[in-house]
């Protein structure tokens, strides 16, 4: 199949290209530039960025196009436009971010979602030029406008569109760092360093899916011609099993000391970004690291061991110590959380 995968050279999207290259795909990116390819030999690379000009893409056609990084309804409808009609099938990158509120345990597909509101399109259309491609630069705004793009999709192609709505990615190449930051603080865990504050109750739900378990789904629901929304992420996993394996995997010598909900909200130290895998503990976000993947595991999604995925993202990580990480806790708020716990 003729398949185009827009934001080829980024995580997810790269994933993707990968999976499709293996299966016997012909493959085309497109991409602005500002992420370097991989090295694949064979995939051809078209610089275009989808705001401005898609004129390359004209007297082109492609079967299946996969596309990683819409985030405005008004880009999807540019380059539905801008793909040809010989399309097939078309995979929409979402996310779990559209549900909005995780007040109810086990959302699924059928959950009320949110729709966009004016103020949401405006955010949109403030952003400059550099920020469009990025996700957090929408910040609020970015699950409506996932969900209008979702909309969009199925307004224009109806059984053609496919959305996969994808929970927290990690792995080997992740440029978030939350799960990353847990691995390389684990396997630095010595000496003075040794003690590791880690938010109480340690057995709280953590959910996340590898990259590559998601990218075989995504090449999945179009090879197997899967309409419609779809939940794509992992079962939830109790924090303590994960750290844990991760200092098996590691041969940490890491203390973990549990500090109390209360204390951390009481503190300078955020969840999510100071303390990754940690959600807010706020009632909207008591299940948002549990939400109902059954369709999606019915129609063939497999998640590859854990250990698997840690041990991938610990070896890519000990080969990059250089590179300062994005979140995460710094050795005062470390000191502050251990400080109030004992």
């Amino acid at each position: 199949m003729r398949c185009l995968v827009v934001g080829g050279t980024g995580f997810l999207g790269g994933a993707i290209v990968g999976a499709l290259r293996d299966a016997g795909h012909s493959v085309t990116i497109l991409s602005r530039g500002k992420t370097a390819p991989r090295d694949m030999p064979g995939i051809e690379l078209i610089r275009a960025d989808r705001y401005e000009d898609l004129a390359p893409l004209q007297h082109r056609s492609f079967g299946w196009v996969f596309d990683t990084c819409a985030y405005t309804p008004s880009s999807v409808e540019r380059l539905l436009k801008a793909v040809g009609r010989d399309l097939e099938r078309y995979v929409l990158i979402s996310s779990v971010s559209v549900y909005g509120t995780y007040a109810t345990p086990g959302l699924s597909e059928d959950a009320t979602v949110p729709d966009a509101s004016a103020k949401d399109f405006e955010t949109a259309t403030r952003l400059r030029a550099d920020d469009r491609s990025s996700a957090f630069a929408y910040g609020a705004s970015y699950g409506p406008l996932k969900r209008a793009c979702e909309q969009q999709a199925n307004d224009m192609l109806g059984g053609r569109a496919t959305s996969l709505r994808v929970g927290l990615l990690v792995g080997a190449g992740d440029y978030t760092d939350r799960l990353t930051w847990w691995v390389r603080r684990l396997d630095e865990a010595a000496g003075d360093r040794a003690m590791v504050p880690v938010p109480a109750p340690i057995d709280r739900p953590v959910q996340m899916i590898d990259v590559n378990d998601a990218a075989r789904f995504a090449v999945r629901s179009a090879t197997k011609n899967l309409p419609g929304l779809w939940n794509v992420t992992g079962e939830p996993l109790p924090l303590g099993e994960v750290l844990s394996t991760i200092g098996r995997i590691s041969h940490s010598r890491a203390r973990f000391i549990p500090v109390e909900e209360q204390v951390i909200a009481n503190s300078i130290v955020k969840p999510w970004t100071d303390i990754p895998l940690m959600a807010p503990p706020v009632p909207e976000f008591r299940y948002f690291l549990s939400i109902n993947t059954a369709k999606a595991k019915s129609a063939g999604l497999v998640c590859r061991p854990l250990e698997d995925t840690l041990a991938s993202l610990l070896d890519w990580d000990r080969s990059r110590r250089d590179v300062q990480l994005k979140c995460g806790m710094t050795a005062d708020q470390e000191t502050l959380l251990l400080n109030a716990a004992m």
